[in-house]
């Protein structure tokens, strides 16, 4: 079974990524369908983090808890940015599929 430690870790960065959403509706930042390719691809290309997440098995949870959560803080920074909130609905697909990568499992590879 895995340890309460990384399973606390592991929610703690997932649901802290509402933070950054709350500050993105706080800071009241548009939501705008018109959006810059350039920025659009430069999201994408963190989409290869759920396939090196894969590669990273043996690491530790910190660690790979730091690399999933790039595509959410790359989305919030380039939303704050470009002043354009529809760039960090973008990267949270991404976000939530590196999280399901990385969901803490028994050393046999069950969940519970």
């Amino acid at each position: 079974m895995p340890d309460i430690h990384s399973r606390k870790i592991y929610f703690a960065s997932l649901f802290s990524v509402f933070i950054l959403f709350g500050i993105l509706i706080i800071a009241r930042t548009p939501f705008n369908l018109l959006i810059d390719e350039g920025l659009l691809y430069l999201i994408s290309t963190s989409a290869i983090i759920p396939a090196l997440l894969i590669f990273m098995k043996r690491k530790r949870i910190e660690l790979k808890v730091v690399v999933g959560y790039i595509p959410g803080i790359l989305g919030f920074i380039i939303s704050i940015l470009s002043n354009n909130s529809v760039y960090f609905l973008i990267s949270f697909p991404i976000f939530l599929l590196s999280f399901i990568v990385i969901f803490p499992r028994r050393k046999d590879g069950r969940l519970f």
